[in-house]
């Protein structure tokens, strides 16, 4: 777990965020859907650390792929609620369809990009 730099969040091992107030935690896949929660919930969402939390937005964008669930962490591709992972995004959604899981886009623009740059990694 690693502080944010915004006030009760922290980013879990899964790259995913947490918003921690009194025994309660709020989880969500981005940063921005974070905020919106802990809005809905009537909850103060505050910089504490303005450096810190512009990497941590830094790092929330990039580590958007395009798809439900997957995020990169080092060499890895990861299925979020999983063990599952791999060097490569194609054989992941194989895992993941093997297991029975959900492989769904969450933009196809970024999906597309993110699947090709992957497959070129392995042709070379």
């Amino acid at each position: 777990m690693k502080f944010s730099g915004f006030m009760n969040v922290y980013q879990l091992d899964d790259m995913s965020w947490e918003y921690q107030f009194a025994d309660k935690s709020l989880k969500a896949n981005t940063l921005k859907e974070l905020e919106v929660l802990v809005s809905l919930y009537g909850l103060k969402w505050r910089v504490l650390d303005e450096n810190l939390a512009q990497k941590s937005l830094e790092a929330d964008r990039n580590n958007v792929t395009g798809f439900v669930n997957v995020y990169r962490n080092g060499d890895y591709w990861h299925y979020r609620g999983s063990d599952l992972k791999s060097h490569s995004l194609e054989v992941l959604k194989r895992k993941v369809l093997t297991e029975g899981l959900e492989w769904r886009e969450s933009d196809s623009e970024l999906a597309y990009k993110n699947m090709k740059l992957d497959s070129r990694r392995f042709k070379k």
